[in-house]
């Protein structure tokens, strides 16, 4: 991903501890979407259709869904030592 921070940055404005494991699967993968494709991707008829499913992929994956957990975790110790 050639812009790492951006993708961060995106993650860490949209992602929360008290969302469930499937909103945070979506909200992650529309970050790194708009990130490395920019966010007139987003305006694409079917990506609605697509970040689902690759949010329901990540969740029914046990390794996949645990990293999405791990994401939130580490954001939140981040945030939480920011203050």
């Amino acid at each position: 991903m050639p812009n790492l921070e951006a993708f961060e940055e995106k993650i860490s404005s949209s992602v929360h501890p008290n969302q469930t494991a499937k909103e945070i699967a979506r909200r992650i993968v529309i970050a790194a979407l708009e990130t490395e494709y920019g966010k007139a991707f987003t305006f694409n008829p079917n990506f609605a259709k697509m970040v689902d499913t690759l949010a329901d992929m990540i969740v029914t994956n046990p390794d996949l869904r645990r990293q999405t957990l791990s994401i939130v975790s580490a954001f939140s110790k981040r945030d939480h030592q920011k203050s």
